[in-house]
């Protein structure tokens, strides 16, 4: 993957947001536990194959956005994207217009992005225009689901658009980090400034920050309503002014990107969309490095139980493993709450209790891979296989 445009001075200037950076990942202490670590030709292979890809993309077909079509394209190709999925305001004019599909390397899937009185909802699959205007929020995320897509609230604390209704039923999961407004909207002046001064690299990473409130919504919602999916979006619209380009796909690309985990060599619409209606998913910030190759997994008796998104029963003998593709700082969440935490490589905690765990890992300080629950039931309550 290319990287961003890398000043010779770059070395300073992230050591410096390095030392600045350096705090815990949450603001809750998570207690330091010690568990057995193994060395990663320990871990079972479960199976799947990691795509990364990028959601919530806008282009000209959107009345606020710049960069054509094209542009994403070729960006999507440069950067070995493996697909990526558009989201035009109110339209699926690019679908009708026939251009889903293969575009080079990258698998260019088409849905939508709605503007409804309780805020935004992103919906998938879908083929036909929804009249939003003379429906109420709930039905059409009922519309949605009837024409067999599935859909994600998108970012729900972006001020001029929150989401405003959570009695809603029927979405599939929540933008948990909506780059464009969790981290560049709070800091739009200096993004301006910087983009006219300084090289992208150390601005981007200096905003970085993690999604407080997002996480804590998502998490909520998972107490609920039992199974939420969280992605991760660039809602990405690339604005041209004098000749410069202001958060360009080039670097929103490489922000948040979301990896689906699909039983299956060949690449296809119906493998990205299962993965992730199911929560085979989870979100990486590239630029704080690559994050290909990440396992969370259930495991017992040197088997795989399942993998993020899945039901598990708790058992005597169950452990959650997780593989890094480099060391960081891991935080294990359980219920919402953070129960164990380490800086390590590889990661093997024992399971005696039942909820749902996630896993948020960051490097020098700044987000870096936040995991799909691993949904861990009393026997009785497992309603459906890993595989399934």
């Amino acid at each position: 993957m290319s990287r961003l445009r890398r000043p010779r001075n770059q070395a300073v200037l992230v050591f410096a947001l390095f030392v600045a950076g350096c705090a815990a990942l949450t603001r809750a202490h998570a207690p330091h536990q010690s568990f057995q670590t193994p060395s990663p030709s320990d871990i079972p292979d479960d199976g799947y194959k990691d795509y990364a890809g990028v959601i919530h993309v806008h282009t000209t077909y959107s009345h606020d956005a710049h960069g054509t079509f094209e542009d994403v394209v070729r960006v999507a190709n440069a950067q070995r994207l493996s697909y990526v999925i558009t989201t035009e305001h109110n339209n699926l004019r690019a679908s009708q217009e026939g251009r889903q599909g293969w575009h080079g390397a990258t698998l260019i899937l088409i849905g939508v992005e709605l503007s409804l009185p309780d805020g935004h909802y992103v919906a998938l699959d879908v083929t036909e225009d929804i009249d939003r205007r003379n429906k109420t929020t709930q039905q059409v995320i009922d519309e949605v689901n009837a024409q067999g897509g599935f859909g994600f609230i998108a970012h729900p604390y972006f001020k001029k658009a929150p989401w405003k209704n959570w009695s809603v039923l029927g979405f599939t999961g929540i933008e948990a980090y909506n780059v464009s407004h969790d981290t560049l909207d709070e800091n739009r002046l200096r993004l301006v400034l910087w983009t006219l001064t300084a090289p992208a690299e150390p601005l981007y990473f200096s905003l970085l920050d993690r999604p407080y409130d997002p996480l804590t919504k998502w998490d909520e919602l998972i107490r609920r309503h039992g199974r939420v999916v969280g992605i991760g979006s660039t809602d990405a619209h690339e604005f041209h002014l004098m000749g410069l380009k202001f958060a360009p796909y080039e670097d929103m690309f490489q922000l948040v990107q979301t990896h689906v985990l699909v039983p299956a060599a060949t690449l296809t619409p119906e493998g990205v969309y299962g993965a992730l209606r199911r929560g085979h998913a989870y979100l990486s910030v590239e630029l704080v490095g690559p994050a290909s190759g990440f396992q969370f997994l259930a495991e017992t008796d040197g088997r795989v139980a399942g993998i993020m998104g899945d039901e598990v029963a708790l058992q005597p003998g169950l452990y959650l493993t997780v593989s890094l593709p480099s060391a960081g700082a891991m935080v294990l969440f359980r219920d919402g709450r953070p129960i164990a935490s380490t800086i390590a490589q590889t990661w093997h905690v024992p399971v005696d209790t039942a909820g749902a765990y996630r896993l948020e890992a960051s490097r020098h300080g700044k987000p870096w891979i936040i995991s799909n629950p691993i949904y861990v039931r009393p026997p009785a309550q497992v309603v459906d296989s890993p595989q399934s």
